[in-house]
C-alpha cells in the first residue's frame, strides 16, 4: 500500500494491522500513477491488486480475479464496478457492461449484446479498455508490460495506455462478472492538477490531456490525429516508443478482443 500524507499528524493504525499489510509513505505527492507504481516495486505476492480507496468489496470479490490469472498469466482481471453514491454511501449493482473510449480518449461504459443465458452473465468478457482504478493483473506480467507509464503526470489516462498496450502485446483484458467491488463516484475531481510541468511557472498543467497525448503519440499509430505534443517530455516519450515496439516485436497473439 503506496500513500502520502499530506497532513503529518495522521496517525499509523495500531496493533496487530502491520502483521499483513505494509503501508510504504512516499515522501512527497505524486499522483496516483506514480504511488502505484512505487507500491508494486515492494510487492512480494504473485499477483497485484489495484484499489482506489473510495472502494468497498463486495463478498468474494478476489477469488474469480485469481482464477482468471491463474487459468491465463497474461490476463488483467477487472470486477464489475458497482455504484456507491457519495452523499449517503448506499450501494448500489452496476449491470454487466465492458469499457470502451471516443476519439478524445475519454473513457466510456459500452453495452454488450446478445446476453441471453444465464450463463452469459457469469462469463467473463473480453472488454477494450477498463476503467483504471480497479484490476488485477500478475506481478511477473505486470513488470514484463513495463508498468504504468512513469512519463504520465497525477492521473488521467492511465486506463487506456495499459488496456491498449496489454491488447496489441499480446495480452488479455477481461471484466469478471462473479467479483463485484464497490466504487464511490464522486461529482467532481477532488484534487487539483497540482504539477506545473517542465516549463514550471504558474500555469498549472491539464494532466488528463497531457497524458491522453502521450497516449496517442505512443499507441495510435495511423489513427493519431493532428499533433498538440509540444509539452510533451520527449525524452521520456521516446523511451515509451522503444518499449511499445520491443513488446510488440516480441508476441504474435492478435492486438485485439474478438
Amino acid at each position: 500500500m503506496a500513500h502520502y500524507f499530506e497532513e503529518q499528524s495522521v496517525a499509523a493504525p495500531s496493533g496487530d494491522y502491520f502483521t499483513k499489510v505494509h503501508l510504504r509513505r512516499l515522501p512527497e505527492r505524486a499522483g496516483l500513477i506514480r504511488a502505484r507504481l512505487y507500491g508494486a516495486r515492494f510487492a512480494t505476492g504473485a499477483v497485484l491488486a489495484f484499489l482506489d480507496s473510495h472502494c468497498e468489496v463486495n463478498r468474494a470479490w478476489l477469488e474469480p480475479l485469481l482464477g482468471r490469472i491463474a487459468r491465463s498469466p497474461t490476463t488483467i482481471a477487472c470486477p464489475i464496478i458497482d455504484l456507491i453514491d457519495a452523499d449517503t454511501l448506499q450501494y448500489r449493482a452496476s449491470p454487466l457492461v465492458r469499457g470502451g473510449f471516443n476519439w478524445g480518449l475519454h473513457f466510456k461504459w459500452d453495452s454488450i449484446e446478445n446476453l441471453n443465458s444465464p450463463e452469459d452473465f457469469i462469463r467473463p468478457v473480453p472488454s477494450p479498455t477498463m476503467a483504471g482504478g480497479l484490476f488485477a493483473v500478475g506481478r511477473r506480467y505486470f513488470h514484463q508490460l513495463g508498468g504504468y507509464d512513469e512519463g504520465m503526470r497525477i492521473w488521467g489516462g492511465e486506463n487506456l495506455e495499459l488496456s491498449f498496450r496489454v491488447w496489441m502485446c499480446g495480452g488479455r483484458l477481461e471484466i469478471v462478472p462473479c467479483s463485484r467491488v464497490g466504487h464511490i463516484f464522486r461529482r467532481r475531481r477532488p484534487y487539483g492538477d497540482g504539477d506545473k510541468g517542465s516549463s514550471g511557472g504558474n500555469v498549472q498543467l491539464d494532466t488528463l490531456a497531457y497524458n491522453s497525448l502521450r497516449v496517442a503519440h505512443v499507441w495510435m499509430d495511423e489513427y493519431k490525429v493532428g499533433g498538440g505534443g509540444d509539452g510533451i517530455d520527449k525524452k521520456l516519450m521516446i523511451i515509451r516508443l522503444m518499449i511499445s515496439s520491443t513488446l510488440r516485436r516480441n508476441t504474435s497473439s492478435p492486438p485485439g478482443p474478438t
